[in-house]
């Protein structure tokens, strides 16, 4: 017999071929592998049906409605200032001037804010400001909260409507 066929024959003390755990190592690595992306699946599959959105398709096509409503109010060409004074703490003041792109007073509009707490769900207030003249509305608002508020601006008018939001500090 060679040397090499007395090496791979010998056998250890206990009766096993060295390296006989190899093979175990092996099944035991894919064994852990398969177990652990059957508790994936079993999560992903359990816990989340993969529907994000209510009527996906047609807040799709309202989507493509809106980018169309955007274009159309950029088209407009508005000039919209929005002022917020914030003399004491929770109180404030809007002031809201529309013109419109040749610089023509916007009346008989109807115009809607509404303060949105970004942090903090409860105290959003919804305000419609009164036509002070030459173009100007005009609010006061007591706010519970001091501090960062969202605007969320409606305007509604025979020629179009508007669109904007913008971030105000309240004392």
């Amino acid at each position: 017999m060679s040397m090499t066929t007395d090496a791979a024959n010998r056998v250890s003390r206990s009766g096993l071929r060295p390296g006989w755990y190899i093979p175990l190592f092996f099944f035991a690595f894919f064994g852990v592998v398969i177990a652990v992306n059957g508790a994936m699946i079993y999560f992903a599959t359990s816990t989340f049906n993969g529907l994000e959105t209510e009527d996906h398709f047609i807040k799709g096509i309202k989507y493509n409605q809106d980018l169309a409503g955007a274009k159309a109010q950029a088209e407009r060409a508005w000039k919209v200032d929005l002022a917020f004074d914030s003399p004491e703490p929770g109180k404030g003041k809007v002031t809201l001037n529309l013109h419109d792109k040749h610089g023509n007073l916007l009346k008989d509009a109807k115009v809607r804010m509404k303060f949105i707490r970004p942090t903090m769900q409860g105290y959003d207030r919804t305000i419609t400001p009164e036509y002070a003249g030459d173009g100007r509305y005009v609010a006061a608002l007591d706010l519970p909260l001091p501090g960062i508020w969202d605007v969320r601006l409606v305007i509604e008018h025979a020629t179009g409507d508007y669109q904007d939001q913008q971030r105000v500090f309240v004392k």
